[in-house]
């Protein structure tokens, strides 16, 4: 029993990085493969990202349905918090100053860094991820260790590509600590709601004030 158990959970720990590998590679041949055909700046490739998070969006939904398991994105009750809370949240994020000043590209930019990210992130990680280990894992402290060191693997992941061209700075390396940081306010957060969308809204608030 104990054998299986173990072996259950390798399998679970194996998909998860076999899962990143796959959806990090993916994105990074969809960006060279389209980039060459637009103009080569910080914008466009925010926008080819946004494309293929989405397109990956649909994919993990159906790859979940696959496999039976949730992603609970949504809470089983929606509260007078709930509502509220992502009411400001859209409100926070149609106010911003920026989206007055820099027009279109600011809120894209907000549709991009505040929205699609978290959503994305935050169902494969808080969502698939997490809904997996908690089948192989009695332990919730170390289904949550587990996502906070996989979120920041993930955040590497973002930083080798740049090694390998040798187009990086010392400052990149913060994507490393934005894991741990991030991993471990959202993985508290997933802990005491047990819901995706709650994550969500703070991932997306985090983005607004920190990118």
């Amino acid at each position: 029993m104990e054998n299986s158990t173990c072996r259950n959970r390798l399998i679970v720990i194996l998909e998860a990085f076999i899962l990143m590998i796959a959806f990090q590679g993916i994105t990074e041949l969809a960006e060279w493969f389209i980039s060459p055909f637009f103009p080569d700046t910080r914008f466009n490739e925010k926008m080819i990202n946004m494309s293929m998070m989405i397109f990956l969006i649909i994919i993990l939904t159906c790859y979940a349905k696959i496999k039976k398991q949730t992603l609970s994105l949504f809470p089983k009750k929606f509260s007078k918090r709930y509502i509220i809370v992502t009411c400001v949240t859209i409100v926070l994020f149609i106010i911003a100053p920026s989206n007055y000043v820099q027009g279109f590209i600011s809120v894209m930019n907000i549709i991009y860094g505040s929205i699609v990210t978290p959503v994305y992130e935050e169902l494969f990680f808080r969502g698939y991820i997490w809904n997996r280990f908690s089948k192989v894992m009695t332990s919730k402290l170390h289904i949550f260790v587990w996502n906070i060191a996989l979120f920041t693997i993930w955040h590497l992941f973002y930083i080798i590509p740049g090694i390998i061209s040798e187009n990086w700075d010392v400052l990149q390396l913060l994507k490393l600590a934005a894991g741990i940081g991030y991993g471990t306010v959202l993985g508290l957060i997933r802990l005491r709601t047990e819901n995706c969308w709650a994550t969500i809204l703070a991932h997306g608030i985090m983005n607004f004030f920190m990118i």
